[in-house]
Protein backbone atom coordinates (compact mmCIF):
# COMPACT_ATOMS: atom_id res chain seq x y z
CA UNK A 1 0.00 0.00 0.00
CA UNK A 2 1.35 3.43 -0.85
CA UNK A 3 0.13 7.01 -0.80
CA UNK A 4 1.04 10.71 -0.77
CA UNK A 5 -0.88 11.77 2.31
CA UNK A 6 -0.66 15.51 2.98
CA UNK A 7 1.35 16.48 -0.11
CA UNK A 8 -0.92 16.31 -3.20
CA UNK A 9 -0.61 20.10 -3.64
CA UNK A 10 3.20 19.88 -3.81
CA UNK A 11 4.05 16.56 -5.51
CA UNK A 12 2.89 15.32 -8.90
CA UNK A 13 4.29 11.82 -8.49
CA UNK A 14 4.68 9.24 -5.76
CA UNK A 15 7.41 6.64 -5.43
CA UNK A 16 7.28 3.40 -3.49
CA UNK A 17 10.50 1.59 -2.58
CA UNK A 18 10.25 -2.06 -1.57
CA UNK A 19 13.20 -3.40 0.44
CA UNK A 20 13.50 -7.16 0.11
CA UNK A 21 15.89 -9.98 0.88
CA UNK A 22 18.24 -10.40 -2.09
CA UNK A 23 17.34 -14.07 -2.82
CA UNK A 24 13.66 -13.05 -3.10
CA UNK A 25 14.25 -10.07 -5.37
CA UNK A 26 13.36 -11.92 -8.58
CA UNK A 27 10.26 -13.40 -6.90
CA UNK A 28 8.92 -9.95 -6.02
CA UNK A 29 9.67 -8.62 -9.48
CA UNK A 30 7.71 -11.49 -10.96
CA UNK A 31 4.94 -10.87 -8.43
CA UNK A 32 4.70 -7.18 -9.38
CA UNK A 33 4.89 -7.44 -13.15
CA UNK A 34 3.41 -10.86 -13.97
CA UNK A 35 -0.02 -12.16 -12.89
CA UNK A 36 -0.19 -15.22 -10.66
CA UNK A 37 -2.27 -18.07 -12.10
CA UNK A 38 -5.74 -18.58 -10.64
CA UNK A 39 -6.35 -22.20 -9.68
CA UNK A 40 -9.69 -23.96 -9.33
CA UNK A 41 -11.39 -24.44 -5.95
CA UNK A 42 -14.08 -26.73 -7.34
CA UNK A 43 -12.73 -29.86 -5.65
CA UNK A 44 -13.54 -28.48 -2.20
CA UNK A 45 -17.13 -27.65 -3.27
CA UNK A 46 -17.68 -30.48 -5.72
CA UNK A 47 -20.17 -32.46 -3.62
CA UNK A 48 -22.70 -29.62 -3.53
CA UNK A 49 -22.33 -28.89 -7.25
CA UNK A 50 -22.68 -32.54 -8.26
CA UNK A 51 -25.69 -32.93 -5.95
CA UNK A 52 -27.40 -29.91 -7.54
CA UNK A 53 -26.78 -31.26 -11.05
CA UNK A 54 -28.19 -34.67 -10.06
CA UNK A 55 -31.31 -33.00 -8.65
CA UNK A 56 -31.75 -30.94 -11.83
CA UNK A 57 -31.38 -34.04 -13.99
CA UNK A 58 -28.16 -32.95 -15.73
CA UNK A 59 -26.27 -35.87 -14.19
CA UNK A 60 -27.87 -39.32 -14.00
CA UNK A 61 -24.83 -41.57 -14.66
CA UNK A 62 -21.16 -41.59 -13.76
CA UNK A 63 -20.28 -40.75 -17.36
CA UNK A 64 -22.49 -37.64 -17.16
CA UNK A 65 -20.51 -36.42 -14.16
CA UNK A 66 -17.15 -37.01 -15.84
CA UNK A 67 -18.39 -35.20 -18.95
CA UNK A 68 -19.65 -32.35 -16.73
CA UNK A 69 -16.19 -31.94 -15.20
CA UNK A 70 -14.53 -31.66 -18.61
CA UNK A 71 -16.41 -28.38 -19.12
CA UNK A 72 -15.16 -26.83 -15.88
CA UNK A 73 -12.23 -24.56 -15.10
CA UNK A 74 -10.87 -27.37 -12.93
CA UNK A 75 -10.27 -29.48 -16.04
CA UNK A 76 -8.53 -26.58 -17.83
CA UNK A 77 -6.11 -26.15 -14.93
CA UNK A 78 -5.53 -29.91 -14.65
CA UNK A 79 -4.09 -29.83 -18.16
CA UNK A 80 -1.97 -26.71 -17.58
CA UNK A 81 -0.78 -27.25 -13.99
CA UNK A 82 -1.26 -30.94 -13.07
CA UNK A 83 1.21 -30.88 -10.17
CA UNK A 84 -1.00 -28.47 -8.23
CA UNK A 85 -3.76 -31.10 -8.23
CA UNK A 86 -1.52 -34.05 -7.43
CA UNK A 87 -1.02 -35.34 -10.98
CA UNK A 88 2.33 -36.28 -12.46
CA UNK A 89 1.41 -35.88 -16.12
CA UNK A 90 -1.45 -34.96 -18.42
CA UNK A 91 -1.82 -38.17 -20.39
CA UNK A 92 -5.45 -38.82 -21.40
CA UNK A 93 -5.44 -42.05 -19.37
CA UNK A 94 -4.17 -40.26 -16.26
CA UNK A 95 -6.74 -37.46 -16.57
CA UNK A 96 -9.57 -39.92 -17.18
CA UNK A 97 -8.56 -42.02 -14.17
CA UNK A 98 -8.33 -38.91 -11.98
CA UNK A 99 -11.78 -37.63 -12.98
CA UNK A 100 -13.39 -41.06 -12.59
CA UNK A 101 -11.91 -41.46 -9.11
CA UNK A 102 -13.06 -37.95 -8.17
CA UNK A 103 -16.61 -38.63 -9.35
CA UNK A 104 -16.78 -42.02 -7.64
CA UNK A 105 -15.64 -40.69 -4.25
CA UNK A 106 -18.08 -37.78 -4.54
CA UNK A 107 -20.97 -40.14 -5.35
CA UNK A 108 -20.08 -42.35 -2.36
CA UNK A 109 -20.00 -39.38 0.03
CA UNK A 110 -23.35 -38.11 -1.25
CA UNK A 111 -24.86 -41.58 -0.90
CA UNK A 112 -23.54 -41.94 2.66
CA UNK A 113 -25.11 -38.59 3.54
CA UNK A 114 -28.49 -39.68 2.19
CA UNK A 115 -28.56 -37.13 -0.64
CA UNK A 116 -28.50 -39.54 -3.58
CA UNK A 117 -29.18 -43.19 -4.37
CA UNK A 118 -26.76 -45.22 -6.51
CA UNK A 119 -28.24 -48.07 -8.50
CA UNK A 120 -25.36 -49.75 -10.31
CA UNK A 121 -24.12 -46.96 -12.60
CA UNK A 122 -27.22 -44.78 -12.26
CA UNK A 123 -27.76 -42.06 -9.64
CA UNK A 124 -31.04 -40.58 -8.41
CA UNK A 125 -31.72 -37.67 -6.05
CA UNK A 126 -33.19 -38.33 -2.60
CA UNK A 127 -35.27 -36.01 -0.43
CA UNK A 128 -32.24 -34.66 1.43
CA UNK A 129 -30.40 -33.91 -1.79
CA UNK A 130 -33.39 -32.07 -3.21
CA UNK A 131 -33.72 -29.97 -0.05
CA UNK A 132 -30.00 -29.12 -0.07
CA UNK A 133 -30.21 -28.04 -3.70
CA UNK A 134 -33.39 -26.01 -3.25
CA UNK A 135 -32.06 -24.00 -0.30
CA UNK A 136 -28.38 -23.86 -1.38
CA UNK A 137 -27.24 -25.79 1.68
CA UNK A 138 -24.15 -27.93 2.03
CA UNK A 139 -24.72 -31.66 1.82
CA UNK A 140 -23.15 -32.07 5.26
CA UNK A 141 -25.82 -29.79 6.73
CA UNK A 142 -28.82 -31.81 5.53
CA UNK A 143 -27.04 -35.01 6.54
CA UNK A 144 -26.71 -33.57 10.04
CA UNK A 145 -30.45 -32.75 9.98
CA UNK A 146 -31.30 -36.38 9.24
CA UNK A 147 -29.15 -37.57 12.14
CA UNK A 148 -30.60 -35.21 14.76
CA UNK A 149 -34.22 -34.35 13.87
CA UNK A 150 -36.98 -36.74 14.88
CA UNK A 151 -40.78 -36.80 15.08
CA UNK A 152 -40.96 -34.87 18.35
CA UNK A 153 -37.74 -32.85 18.40
CA UNK A 154 -37.68 -30.16 21.09
CA UNK A 155 -37.04 -26.45 20.58
CA UNK A 156 -33.67 -26.76 22.34
CA UNK A 157 -32.50 -29.51 19.99
CA UNK A 158 -33.71 -27.56 16.94
CA UNK A 159 -31.68 -24.58 18.14
CA UNK A 160 -28.54 -26.71 18.47
CA UNK A 161 -29.15 -28.25 15.03
CA UNK A 162 -29.56 -24.79 13.50
CA UNK A 163 -26.35 -23.50 15.08
CA UNK A 164 -24.52 -26.67 14.02
CA UNK A 165 -25.14 -26.10 10.31
CA UNK A 166 -22.03 -26.10 8.11
CA UNK A 167 -23.06 -22.66 6.83
CA UNK A 168 -21.74 -21.26 10.14
CA UNK A 169 -18.28 -22.86 9.77
CA UNK A 170 -16.80 -19.50 8.74
CA UNK A 171 -18.45 -17.38 11.44
CA UNK A 172 -15.49 -15.41 12.84
CA UNK A 173 -14.35 -16.03 16.41
CA UNK A 174 -11.78 -13.29 16.93
CA UNK A 175 -8.97 -13.02 19.46
CA UNK A 176 -10.27 -13.11 23.05
CA UNK A 177 -13.91 -13.46 21.91
CA UNK A 178 -14.16 -16.68 23.89
CA UNK A 179 -14.30 -14.39 26.93
CA UNK A 180 -17.33 -12.57 25.52
CA UNK A 181 -18.87 -15.94 24.69
CA UNK A 182 -18.36 -17.04 28.28
CA UNK A 183 -20.19 -13.93 29.48
CA UNK A 184 -23.08 -14.56 27.09
CA UNK A 185 -23.31 -18.21 28.12
CA UNK A 186 -24.21 -17.07 31.64
CA UNK A 187 -27.08 -14.91 30.37
CA UNK A 188 -28.84 -17.26 27.97
CA UNK A 189 -31.46 -19.93 28.50
CA UNK A 190 -29.81 -23.11 27.21
CA UNK A 191 -26.35 -24.34 28.16
CA UNK A 192 -23.50 -24.63 25.67
CA UNK A 193 -20.24 -26.55 25.88
CA UNK A 194 -17.93 -24.34 27.95
CA UNK A 195 -14.92 -26.15 26.47
CA UNK A 196 -15.80 -24.97 22.95
CA UNK A 197 -16.31 -21.25 23.47
CA UNK A 198 -13.97 -20.54 20.56
CA UNK A 199 -16.07 -22.68 18.20
CA UNK A 200 -18.08 -20.78 15.55
CA UNK A 201 -21.14 -23.00 16.05
CA UNK A 202 -21.18 -22.34 19.80
CA UNK A 203 -20.93 -18.62 19.08
CA UNK A 204 -23.84 -18.89 16.60
CA UNK A 205 -25.90 -20.64 19.28
CA UNK A 206 -25.13 -17.91 21.82
CA UNK A 207 -25.92 -15.12 19.36
CA UNK A 208 -29.30 -16.68 18.54
CA UNK A 209 -30.19 -17.14 22.22
CA UNK A 210 -29.12 -13.57 22.99
CA UNK A 211 -31.37 -12.40 20.13
CA UNK A 212 -34.36 -14.27 21.58
CA UNK A 213 -33.65 -12.99 25.10
CA UNK A 214 -33.00 -9.44 23.84
CA UNK A 215 -29.62 -9.41 25.58
CA UNK A 216 -27.35 -6.49 24.73
CA UNK A 217 -24.36 -7.52 22.65
CA UNK A 218 -20.98 -7.10 24.37
CA UNK A 219 -19.27 -5.41 21.38
CA UNK A 220 -20.37 -3.94 18.05
CA UNK A 221 -18.72 -6.80 16.13
CA UNK A 222 -21.32 -9.12 17.66
CA UNK A 223 -24.12 -6.99 16.25
CA UNK A 224 -22.68 -7.48 12.75
CA UNK A 225 -22.14 -11.19 13.40
CA UNK A 226 -25.74 -11.58 14.60
CA UNK A 227 -27.04 -10.05 11.36
CA UNK A 228 -25.05 -12.61 9.40
CA UNK A 229 -26.31 -15.48 11.57
CA UNK A 230 -29.95 -14.37 11.27
CA UNK A 231 -29.65 -13.90 7.50
CA UNK A 232 -28.33 -17.45 7.04
CA UNK A 233 -30.86 -18.95 9.45
CA UNK A 234 -33.95 -18.40 7.26
CA UNK A 235 -33.12 -20.89 4.52
CA UNK A 236 -31.69 -23.36 7.04
CA UNK A 237 -34.93 -23.36 9.06
CA UNK A 238 -37.07 -23.57 5.92
CA UNK A 239 -35.06 -26.64 4.92
CA UNK A 240 -35.67 -28.19 8.35
CA UNK A 241 -39.41 -27.51 7.96
CA UNK A 242 -39.41 -29.27 4.59
CA UNK A 243 -37.59 -32.25 6.08
CA UNK A 244 -40.12 -32.55 8.91
CA UNK A 245 -43.10 -32.08 6.58
CA UNK A 246 -41.84 -34.66 4.07
CA UNK A 247 -41.41 -37.08 6.97
CA UNK A 248 -45.00 -36.44 8.13
CA UNK A 249 -43.97 -35.11 11.55
CA UNK A 250 -46.58 -32.57 12.70
CA UNK A 251 -45.08 -31.75 16.10
CA UNK A 252 -41.55 -31.13 14.81
CA UNK A 253 -42.88 -29.13 11.85
CA UNK A 254 -44.79 -26.76 14.13
CA UNK A 255 -41.84 -26.43 16.53
CA UNK A 256 -39.56 -25.51 13.64
CA UNK A 257 -42.09 -22.92 12.42
CA UNK A 258 -42.11 -21.44 15.92
CA UNK A 259 -38.31 -21.21 15.73
CA UNK A 260 -38.63 -19.13 12.56
CA UNK A 261 -41.13 -16.84 14.31
CA UNK A 262 -38.59 -16.43 17.12
CA UNK A 263 -35.93 -15.44 14.60
CA UNK A 264 -38.23 -12.78 13.12
CA UNK A 265 -39.46 -11.27 16.39
CA UNK A 266 -36.53 -11.80 18.77
CA UNK A 267 -38.71 -13.61 21.33
CA UNK A 268 -38.94 -17.01 22.98
CA UNK A 269 -42.08 -18.70 21.66
CA UNK A 270 -42.74 -20.75 24.80
CA UNK A 271 -41.54 -18.21 27.36
CA UNK A 272 -42.31 -14.63 26.27
CA UNK A 273 -45.71 -13.06 25.80
CA UNK A 274 -46.58 -12.38 22.14
CA UNK A 275 -47.44 -8.86 23.32
CA UNK A 276 -43.71 -8.15 23.30
CA UNK A 277 -43.95 -7.87 19.51
CA UNK A 278 -45.34 -4.39 20.16
CA UNK A 279 -42.46 -1.90 20.14
CA UNK A 280 -43.34 -0.04 23.36
CA UNK A 281 -44.43 -2.97 25.53
CA UNK A 282 -43.32 -3.09 29.16
CA UNK A 283 -43.50 -5.68 31.93
CA UNK A 284 -46.19 -3.60 33.66
CA UNK A 285 -48.30 -3.42 30.52
CA UNK A 286 -48.00 -7.16 29.91
CA UNK A 287 -49.12 -7.83 33.49
CA UNK A 288 -52.04 -5.41 33.24
CA UNK A 289 -53.25 -6.85 29.96
CA UNK A 290 -52.76 -10.44 31.13
CA UNK A 291 -54.88 -9.79 34.21
CA UNK A 292 -57.70 -8.78 31.85
CA UNK A 293 -57.29 -11.95 29.78
CA UNK A 294 -55.37 -10.31 26.93
CA UNK A 295 -52.50 -12.70 26.22
CA UNK A 296 -51.69 -12.04 22.56
CA UNK A 297 -52.05 -9.52 19.76
CA UNK A 298 -55.20 -11.15 18.38
CA UNK A 299 -56.98 -10.72 21.71
CA UNK A 300 -55.78 -7.14 21.86
CA UNK A 301 -57.29 -6.57 18.43
CA UNK A 302 -60.59 -8.02 19.66
CA UNK A 303 -60.92 -5.47 22.48
CA UNK A 304 -63.62 -2.84 21.89
CA UNK A 305 -62.18 0.69 21.93
CA UNK A 306 -64.14 1.58 25.11
CA UNK A 307 -62.72 -1.44 26.94
CA UNK A 308 -59.18 -0.59 25.90
CA UNK A 309 -59.70 3.01 26.96
CA UNK A 310 -60.97 1.92 30.37
CA UNK A 311 -58.10 -0.50 30.69
CA UNK A 312 -55.47 2.16 30.17
CA UNK A 313 -57.20 4.61 32.52
CA UNK A 314 -57.48 2.08 35.31
CA UNK A 315 -53.76 1.51 35.32
CA UNK A 316 -51.66 2.90 38.13
CA UNK A 317 -49.61 4.79 35.57
CA UNK A 318 -52.39 5.75 33.20
CA UNK A 319 -50.58 8.60 31.48
CA UNK A 320 -47.58 6.46 30.65
CA UNK A 321 -49.78 3.54 29.61
CA UNK A 322 -51.99 5.62 27.36
CA UNK A 323 -48.90 6.84 25.57
CA UNK A 324 -47.56 3.31 25.18
CA UNK A 325 -50.89 1.89 24.08
CA UNK A 326 -51.13 4.70 21.57
CA UNK A 327 -47.73 3.72 20.24
CA UNK A 328 -48.86 0.10 20.13
CA UNK A 329 -52.04 1.10 18.34
CA UNK A 330 -49.98 2.29 15.39
CA UNK A 331 -49.52 -1.36 14.50
CA UNK A 332 -53.05 -2.70 15.13
CA UNK A 333 -56.39 -2.65 13.38
CA UNK A 334 -59.00 0.00 12.63
CA UNK A 335 -60.89 -0.33 15.90
CA UNK A 336 -57.99 1.02 17.91
CA UNK A 337 -57.65 4.03 15.66
CA UNK A 338 -61.10 5.21 16.73
CA UNK A 339 -59.59 5.96 20.14
CA UNK A 340 -58.41 9.20 18.62
CA UNK A 341 -54.91 8.57 19.94
CA UNK A 342 -53.40 8.33 16.47
CA UNK A 343 -54.18 9.89 13.13
CA UNK A 344 -54.65 6.99 10.69
CA UNK A 345 -53.50 9.00 7.69
CA UNK A 346 -50.06 9.54 9.27
CA UNK A 347 -49.43 5.88 10.00
CA UNK A 348 -46.83 3.77 8.28
CA UNK A 349 -48.19 0.51 6.87
CA UNK A 350 -46.51 -1.55 9.54
CA UNK A 351 -49.23 -3.09 11.64
CA UNK A 352 -50.42 -6.59 12.35
CA UNK A 353 -52.87 -8.40 10.04
CA UNK A 354 -56.21 -9.77 11.14
CA UNK A 355 -56.89 -13.00 9.26
CA UNK A 356 -60.35 -14.50 8.74
CA UNK A 357 -60.57 -18.00 7.31
CA UNK A 358 -63.44 -19.82 5.66
CA UNK A 359 -63.05 -23.52 4.95
CA UNK A 360 -65.32 -25.88 3.02
CA UNK A 361 -64.91 -29.60 2.49
CA UNK A 362 -65.53 -30.69 -1.09
CA UNK A 363 -66.05 -34.35 -1.97
CA UNK A 364 -65.65 -35.60 -5.50
CA UNK A 365 -66.44 -39.01 -6.90
CA UNK A 366 -64.71 -39.83 -10.15
CA UNK A 367 -65.08 -43.53 -10.94
CA UNK A 368 -63.50 -45.66 -8.25
CA UNK A 369 -61.31 -42.84 -6.93
CA UNK A 370 -63.29 -40.58 -4.60
CA UNK A 371 -61.34 -37.54 -3.39
CA UNK A 372 -61.75 -34.99 -0.64
CA UNK A 373 -60.29 -31.49 -0.74
CA UNK A 374 -60.46 -28.32 1.30
CA UNK A 375 -61.47 -25.04 -0.30
CA UNK A 376 -59.82 -22.31 1.74
CA UNK A 377 -60.51 -18.59 1.67
CA UNK A 378 -58.24 -16.26 3.65
CA UNK A 379 -59.07 -12.59 4.03
CA UNK A 380 -57.48 -9.72 5.90
CA UNK A 381 -60.21 -8.00 7.90
CA UNK A 382 -58.15 -4.84 8.27
CA UNK A 383 -58.44 -3.91 4.60
CA UNK A 384 -56.60 -0.61 5.00
CA UNK A 385 -53.42 -2.70 5.17
CA UNK A 386 -52.49 -2.55 1.49
CA UNK A 387 -49.15 -4.28 1.79
CA UNK A 388 -47.90 -7.71 2.83
CA UNK A 389 -44.81 -6.19 4.43
CA UNK A 390 -44.25 -7.79 7.83
CA UNK A 391 -43.61 -5.88 11.04
CA UNK A 392 -40.33 -7.38 12.28
CA UNK A 393 -38.38 -4.56 13.99
CA UNK A 394 -35.82 -6.93 15.52
CA UNK A 395 -34.97 -8.64 12.24
CA UNK A 396 -32.30 -6.80 10.21
CA UNK A 397 -33.89 -7.24 6.77
CA UNK A 398 -37.18 -6.37 5.10
CA UNK A 399 -39.63 -9.27 5.26
CA UNK A 400 -42.94 -10.03 3.58
CA UNK A 401 -45.66 -11.90 5.42
CA UNK A 402 -46.21 -15.55 4.52
CA UNK A 403 -48.47 -18.23 5.96
CA UNK A 404 -48.38 -21.99 6.23
CA UNK A 405 -51.51 -24.06 5.82
CA UNK A 406 -50.78 -27.19 7.86
CA UNK A 407 -53.16 -30.14 7.53
CA UNK A 408 -52.60 -32.75 10.20
CA UNK A 409 -53.93 -34.87 13.00
CA UNK A 410 -53.11 -33.43 16.40
CA UNK A 411 -54.07 -36.71 18.13
CA UNK A 412 -51.58 -38.84 16.24
CA UNK A 413 -49.16 -35.99 15.40
CA UNK A 414 -49.30 -36.89 11.71
CA UNK A 415 -48.89 -34.25 9.04
CA UNK A 416 -50.86 -34.86 5.84
CA UNK A 417 -50.17 -31.78 3.74
CA UNK A 418 -48.35 -28.45 3.89
CA UNK A 419 -48.78 -25.35 1.76
CA UNK A 420 -47.05 -21.97 1.96
CA UNK A 421 -49.02 -18.95 0.75
CA UNK A 422 -48.71 -15.17 0.53
CA UNK A 423 -51.44 -12.62 -0.14
CA UNK A 424 -52.31 -8.96 0.36
CA UNK A 425 -56.11 -8.89 0.71
CA UNK A 426 -57.86 -12.14 -0.22
CA UNK A 427 -56.62 -15.62 -1.12
CA UNK A 428 -58.56 -18.54 -2.59
CA UNK A 429 -56.75 -21.88 -2.53
CA UNK A 430 -57.34 -25.56 -1.90
CA UNK A 431 -55.60 -28.55 -0.34
CA UNK A 432 -56.16 -32.21 -1.15
CA UNK A 433 -56.66 -34.65 1.68
CA UNK A 434 -54.62 -37.81 0.99
CA UNK A 435 -56.73 -40.63 -0.43
CA UNK A 436 -55.48 -43.08 2.20
CA UNK A 437 -56.93 -40.93 5.02
CA UNK A 438 -60.48 -42.02 5.80
CA UNK A 439 -60.82 -41.01 9.44
CA UNK A 440 -61.28 -37.27 10.00
CA UNK A 441 -61.26 -37.50 13.80
CA UNK A 442 -58.54 -35.25 15.19
CA UNK A 443 -57.81 -33.70 11.79
CA UNK A 444 -57.21 -29.95 11.82
CA UNK A 445 -56.15 -27.22 9.45
CA UNK A 446 -53.65 -25.04 11.28
CA UNK A 447 -52.86 -21.60 9.87
CA UNK A 448 -49.37 -20.53 10.98
CA UNK A 449 -47.60 -17.23 10.38
CA UNK A 450 -43.94 -17.33 9.39
CA UNK A 451 -43.17 -14.12 11.26
CA UNK A 452 -45.76 -13.41 14.01
CA UNK A 453 -45.90 -15.21 17.37
CA UNK A 454 -49.31 -16.25 18.66
CA UNK A 455 -51.21 -15.83 15.37
CA UNK A 456 -52.10 -19.50 14.86
CA UNK A 457 -55.62 -20.57 14.01
CA UNK A 458 -56.91 -24.14 14.32
CA UNK A 459 -59.94 -25.33 12.36
CA UNK A 460 -61.42 -28.77 13.10
CA UNK A 461 -62.09 -30.58 9.83
CA UNK A 462 -64.28 -33.24 11.42
CA UNK A 463 -67.00 -30.65 12.09
CA UNK A 464 -67.01 -29.60 8.43
CA UNK A 465 -67.34 -33.04 6.85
Amino acid sequence: MMGRAGRPQYDQHGKAIILVHEPKKSFYKKFLYEPFPVESSLREQLHDHINAEIVSGTISHKEDAVHYLTWTYLFRRLVVNPAYYGLEDTDPGTLSSYLSSLVLSTFEDLEDSGCIKIDEDRVEPMMLGSIASQYYLKYTTVSMFASNIEADTSLEVFLHVLAGASEYDELPVRHNEENYNAQLSNKVRYMVDKNLLDDPHVKANLLLQAHFSRVEMPITDYVTDLKSVLDQSIRIIQAMIDLCANSGWLSSTLTCMHLLQMIMQGLWFDKDSPLWMLPSMTDELVTTLSQRGVLNIQQLLDLPPTTLQALTRSSTASRLHEGRIAEAARFTHDGLFSLGLVNLEKLELQHFPRIQARIKVQKRTAGDNPSVSLNIRLEKANRHKKTSRAFTPRFPKVKDEAWWLVLGNTSTSQLYALKRVTFTDVLQTHMNIPSNVNDFQGMKLIIVSDCYVGFEQEHIIEKLV
